[in-house]
């Protein structure tokens, strides 16, 4: 049994969606809702056979779906597998900018005690004449 159901739509969202629909093999709206919809569900669903992201990580939505979608594409090979990864490449990236700005500091003190060490030198050698 079918049911109907009402979508409100932007106008230039709906512009979008016919000129779409004129381009492809969709005899109307609905079909091509139907089958938008369907295809955004098989794409985000939970792939068989794959733990849920574990409750205690909260993740938004966005996400969430993305790293279902690469999962499914096999990017990753389940939900441990894409965090683990996606942890250690924002550790590395974060760990990368600390040590960068640690060099940065260091390089900064380096050049302020050989200034330092020059003046001395200087006032040392103007105190013995």
């Amino acid at each position: 049994m079918e049911k109907k159901v009402s979508l409100r739509v932007s106008d230039e969202d709906l512009e979008v969606i016919d000129s779409f629909i004129a381009r492809h093999d969709f005899s109307n709206r609905s079909e091509f809702l139907r089958e938008a919809a369907l295809d955004y569900i098989e794409r985000y669903s939970e792939p068989k056979g794959q733990e849920e992201v574990p409750e205690r990580i909260k993740l938004p939505k966005k996400i969430k779906n993305n790293i279902c979608y690469l999962i499914k594409m096999g990017h990753y090979n389940d939900w441990q597998d894409a965090i683990h990864e996606l942890v250690r490449e924002g550790l590395l990236k974060e760990d990368m900018e600390k040590l960068e700005k640690q060099y940065d500091a260091v390089n900064s003190l380096s050049s302020k005690v050989e200034t330092y060490k020059s003046f001395a030198q200087e006032e040392s050698e103007y105190m013995r004449k």
